[in-house]
């Protein structure tokens, strides 16, 4: 007669040998086995959703998944940013954001319920959308010499406009404004858009603006282009030099702000990569490479080593002005 531990040993071993071919399947499952959500912290239309959709469109095609794009806005990006770092690290959820989530809002708000150094994993920065210098076409300033010459007439009497306190347009037009010693009033807006309304306006002296949002008010004539942020110049408006080559020398001014991929911290290696070498093949597609440039946009397709590099050389400039400009934490 079989005693009651051997039997319970019998029905345990029974057991454990009818989950091992489930559990021994489902680790080797390729990746993906199911869709993938793609968060983007910002509402639906902007540039990171335009980005998200061309991007997930085609990387649902090569990884044979859908890409599920989740448009969670709220608290400057950082609602979806911390969703997706309490998320579980198996490449089935994705953030798409900008350089705002992951470094100016450190030095925006008291608290963060995520900490971007720590509970990301680096996957592809897509683009850069280059920041432009400019005003309305109107007035006699034509290049930035002018404006010089404007300010030293006027000090303490001109305004800027950025898209936002904190902002990379609001960093870099203190910084300018330090520089020339301009004594200007700092005009912030919700969104770009507004800028280039203020602008065509005449209600502030200068903007602020990336070059996809003000691109068809140049080329109307309506807007003077001035100088662009970044190492290079645009690509959309090749003849605008870069802050850098008209001798201002803050490294803020070679920053722009990019759209990047990332993933939860501790996601496997093997999926990280897959995913950046899936969205890199995507990205240099001519055709997509081209529709991003006619918006204004520069492709970055960086590798994961090459954005993680990036990000801590950029975390230190931007934050450290931000310190320096007294931009306080809410």
């Amino acid at each position: 007669m079989l005693t009651t531990h051997f039997v319970r040993a019998l029905t345990l071993a029974t057991t454990l040998a009818a989950l091992l071919p489930a559990a021994a399947l489902a680790q080797d499952a390729p990746y993906p086995a199911k869709p993938v959500r793609m968060v983007v912290p910002y509402p639906a239309g902007g540039a990171t959703d335009f980005i998200a959709r061309t991007i997930g469109e085609r990387l649902s095609k090569s990884l044979g998944q859908a890409i599920v794009v989740d448009n969670k806005p709220g608290a400057a990006g950082g609602l979806g940013a911390g969703e997706v770092a309490r998320a579980k690290a198996d490449g089935y959820t994705l953030l798409l954001t900008i350089t705002d989530t992951q470094i100016n809002n450190t030095a925006l708000f008291k608290s963060l319920p995520y900490d971007p150094q720590k509970d990301f994993a680096f996957i592809t920065q897509v683009v850069r959308s280059p920041a432009l210098v400019s005003v309305n076409a109107e007035t006699p300033v034509k290049s930035m010499q002018d404006l010089k010459q404007l300010v030293a007439s006027r000090k303490g009497k001109l305004s800027y406009a950025s898209w936002g306190i904190g902002g990379l347009g609001h960093l870099a037009g203190e910084s300018l404004n330090r520089e020339l010693q301009a004594d200007m009033v700092h005009s912030p807006q919700r969104g770009e858009g507004p800028v280039v309304t203020d602008l065509l306006s005449k209600t502030v002296d200068i903007g602020l603006s990336s070059v996809a949002s003000a691109k068809q008010h140049v080329q109307a004539g309506k807007l003077t282009p001035l100088a662009v942020l970044g190492r290079e110049r645009s690509t959309a408006l090749p003849q605008v030099p870069t802050l850098r080559e008209l001798g201002f020398a803050d490294p803020l001014f070679d920053t722009n702000v990019w759209i990047a991929v990332l993933a939860p911290a501790k996601t496997p290696a093997p999926i990280v990569k897959r995913l950046a070498d899936e969205i890199r093949a995507i990205v240099a597609t001519p055709e997509l490479a081209a529709q991003y440039t006619e918006r204004g946009f520069e492709v970055m397709n960086t590798t994961p080593e090459q954005f993680a590099a990036s990000y801590r050389a950029e975390f230190g400039v931007i934050t450290r002005r931000m310190r320096d400009f007294g931009v306080e934490a809410q």
